[in-house]
């Protein structure tokens, strides 16, 4: 039997899993816009009416996105700058980290949080977005 044949396969996945950049653009879109000089996200009026678990996912996808596309950027960020960014409560922000955490749908690696390239069709179907998998 073929890898490809083998039904089993579908349960692996790998942290270097290829991200489709069209549907990662297509899900941040209408929250957020990154700055090409400066690599700041800047937010919308839609990320503000999310909850907090969710505007940490965005907060997540839009730094893989960053990552992917400006230099010297890297996929993972620290609770204080998200704090720095002024998008919910300090105690927010750390209680919605750590929530997300524990359900294991972000990973944490010296202190700075990202989301695994697997999980973003989990992200799109919690943002009600359906993933084109």
């Amino acid at each position: 039997m073929n890898n490809n044949d083998d039904p089993l396969q579908n349960l692996f996945v790998s942290e270097s899993q290829a991200i489709n950049r069209k549907e990662l653009a297509d899900l941040l879109s209408p929250y957020v816009v990154i700055n090409r000089d400066t690599g700041s996200l800047d937010f919308s009026a839609n990320f503000r009416d999310l909850p907090n678990g969710e505007k940490i996912l965005i907060v997540l996808c839009a730094i893989k996105a960053r990552s992917l596309v400006l230099d010297n950027t890297v996929d993972g960020i620290n609770p204080s700058d998200i704090i720095k960014m002024q998008i919910m409560p300090t105690g927010s922000v750390k209680t919605a980290l750590k929530s997300l955490l524990d359900a294991r749908e972000v990973r944490s690696v010296g202190g700075k949080y990202s989301l695994p390239n697997y999980k973003l069709p989990q992200v799109e179907l919690r943002l009600g977005r359906p993933s084109k998998k």
